[in-house]
């Protein structure tokens, strides 16, 4: 009787798995489009009794009791999360230079634009026209020439002004890209502090808050594209023997500073000095009430020229001319 009851407890195990392996299943396929979703599975172990009583006969063969179902983990490679926050500020780099790039050429790129045989451009052959009228000049006299160079300086310096002008507007378009970068990237830290109070919260109700996790992943690649960052976990013991996980983020492109961003319920903010040569400084970290992680940290650090990377720096260099290599 005991090995038919045994049965019975067996298939239920079994069938109440497969249920919840089957609610799996069904959460991955209906949020297959889910943005920043990550694939989960079924944790399982198989149930045996280790407990021998007096009357049990080493003839008898032990077997299995079923199956019990642990929780639900994330399918997720550490790696490849590395190796795309990598690729991510490389090309937010290189996106927002080739942009940069790309607009101030269609105001000083003067290829097509003239109108003479060579086709040099109208700058060029405004130079071209006046270097012939006062060549003319030395040659047949100033007086003839005067008004003809008047007119001629006159235009060049016309076409000057315009450009001018033009580089003077992109130049506030970045300044306003700049802060609005700024901003975002601030509302990425507050937004990665306060998801992981959440998950910190969860962990202590033994839920493992999946959905708050791929929230946070989709911010840490979104704020990969800004700047290069290190993004690092580790257990923290919150007393009583109970352990919890805890976030890091720091600038991975400024050894041996290693500018912290976040730890843990702790988050820095940006600011952009426009005065001090568009210069980005880090605040000292707070939590959600304000208050420091160390009240003995300065309330901001000056970022070196260099331990930006992504897409802040890369408009950086175009607002002060000077690239990684000055």
């Amino acid at each position: 009787m005991s090995s038919t009851f045994g049965s019975f407890n067996t298939v239920r195990l079994g069938i109440y798995a497969a249920q919840k392996g089957l609610d799996v299943t069904g959460n991955n396929i209906t949020n297959i489009n889910t943005a920043g979703y990550t694939r989960q599975r079924l944790d399982q172990v198989s149930l045996i009794s280790s407990v021998t009583d007096k009357y049990f006969n080493q003839n008898m063969t032990r077997v299995g009791q079923g199956v019990l179902t642990t929780g639900v983990s994330q399918l997720r490679d550490p790696g490849l999360d590395i190796a795309y926050r990598n690729a991510s500020a490389d090309v937010g780099a290189a996106d927002a230079k080739l942009a940069g790039l790309e607009k101030l050429a269609s105001i000083l790129d003067e290829v097509g634009k003239g109108s003479l045989e060579q086709d040099d451009g109208v700058i060029l052959s405004q130079l071209n026209d006046l270097r012939d009228l006062i060549s003319q000049a030395i040659t047949n006299g100033v007086g003839t020439y005067d008004s003809l160079i008047r007119t001629s300086a006159s235009a060049l310096a016309t076409y000057f002004n315009s450009y001018a002008d033009a580089l003077s507007g992109k130049m506030e378009d970045y300044t306003q890209e700049l802060d609005q970068q700024v901003t975002r990237v601030n509302d990425i830290l507050t937004q990665i502090r306060d998801l992981n109070e959440s998950i910190r919260n969860a962990d202590l109700r033994g839920d493992p808050g999946l959905e708050l996790r791929d929230n946070r992943n989709l911010l840490l690649d979104e704020l990969s594209g800004y700047m290069k960052i290190d993004v690092k976990y580790s257990m923290e013991d919150v007393g009583a023997g109970t352990m919890v996980e805890k976030l890091t983020i720091t600038l991975a492109n400024d050894p041996p500073h290693n500018h912290t961003l976040v730890d843990g319920t702790y988050a820095t903010k940006l600011q952009a000095d426009h005065d001090d040569n568009f210069s980005i400084s880090l605040d000292a970290l707070k939590n959600a009430d304000g208050e420091k992680q160390d009240p003995a940290d300065p309330d901001s650090v000056k970022l070196l020229d260099n331990d930006l990377y992504g897409s802040l720096q890369s408009l950086r260099e175009l607002l002060t001319e000077e690239g990684e290599f000055s």
